[in-house]
């Protein structure tokens, strides 16, 4: 086990767990006071393998995307229309030649905004090998055609073993966590988490972490990028959430 003396306990250490290129990109964006200067670990429990599934793109009319991942490793839009879960599916969406139609902070949002003006075309929902939020079976039950085709996989990865001993080390942690199933991850993998700040972006994210203690537990109040960036920023300037 590494010496506990390099996770200092007078600054807040940053544990990140998405995947890794994610993680990257989450950490550039952050506004970090220089005060701050703690310790940041990569720790991803979660990686993205495309499937390389073969798509005739001629044959989609127009697209769901409920996360970047399913733009990414789906077919170029070339102008076709497509309904995105998340400004940054959507920006995403933009780069890779869709119209975005429309953009919902979250899959619950993105259905009713379609409920209530049903598109007059086949859709098809470009998703992970695990996905929730029953987006195809919710719009079918109103009638709209929507064929859900898997493009990637999220393979489960155990936490590193830096990051075991910095949760083992006595250091205050903040944790933000994306989605059900690294929070549940996380909850199975970790020796320790009484010293994690822990940040939900959903109450659904929120769900197994009760499972275990935490320092603390903040649920986002609405499931944006922005939002978490901001959560993480209060807590490693020292600041308390609401």
């Amino acid at each position: 086990m590494s010496d506990n003396a390099e996770f200092p306990v007078d600054k807040p250490a940053l544990l990140l767990t998405r995947p890794r290129e994610q993680a990257e990109d989450f950490l550039e964006s952050l506004a970090i006071p220089d005060r701050w200067a703690g310790k940041v670990c990569l720790s991803p429990l979660l990686e993205i393998r495309g499937l390389g599934v073969s798509i005739d793109a001629n044959s989609v009319e127009g697209a769901i995307f409920s996360s970047r991942n399913g733009v990414l490793h789906g077919p170029a839009g070339q102008g076709r229309p497509a309904y995105c879960v998340g400004d940054t599916t959507a920006e995403a969406a933009r780069q890779n030649g869709w119209q975005v139609r429309a953009v919902a902070q979250d899959a619950d949002a993105l259905v009713a905004a379609l409920k209530a003006r049903l598109p007059q075309m086949p859709l098809v929902h470009f998703s992970g090998q695990h996905r929730r939020g029953d987006i195809a079976e919710r719009l079918a039950v109103r009638g709209a055609e929507v064929t859900v085709v898997p493009v990637y996989d999220q393979a489960l990865l155990p936490l590193t073993r830096e990051a075991q001993d910095l949760l083992t080390s006595g250091a205050a942690i903040v944790l933000p966590l994306f989605s059900p199933r690294t929070a549940q991850q996380f909850v199975t993998e970790a020796q320790e988490t009484r010293h994690v700040r822990a940040i939900a972006m959903s109450d659904a994210v929120a769900v197994p972490l009760r499972e275990r203690p935490f320092a603390a537990l903040h649920v986002l109040e609405a499931p944006t990028g922005l939002m978490m960036k901001r959560a993480v920023e209060m807590l490693l300037s020292g600041d308390s959430l609401p």
